[in-house]
């Protein structure tokens, strides 16, 4: 269950968690990343444009995390966001 507002929103499958300036996602090299940002308003504008919005795809941490993954796997996660966004009805260009 989400703990957070936030939670409910994020669509992007290496999203963990998040603090006051932090984003924890699924690690790139290790078992976490945790992107540290200046201040709440610029986390907030990272996931509105990545986490829960525009493309996670853009996003740097999805970047190095999906090169440790298959490229089936790869395509099973890009199917999987691209339902997500049909379902929440999410209309932009990647």
């Amino acid at each position: 269950m989400a703990n957070k507002n936030i939670d409910a929103l994020v669509y992007c499958p290496f999203y963990i968690s998040e603090s006051n300036t932090t984003i924890t996602c699924e690690g790139i090299i290790g078992a976490k990343t945790v992107s540290k940002f200046e201040s709440a308003s610029a986390k907030k504008h990272h996931q509105f444009n990545f986490c829960t919005g525009k493309s996670c795809a853009g996003c740097p941490v999805y970047k190095g995390v999906i090169e440790n993954y298959t490229e089936e796997e790869r395509i099973a996660t890009e199917k999987m966001i691209n339902m997500q966004r049909l379902s929440l009805n999410i209309d932009y260009d990647i």
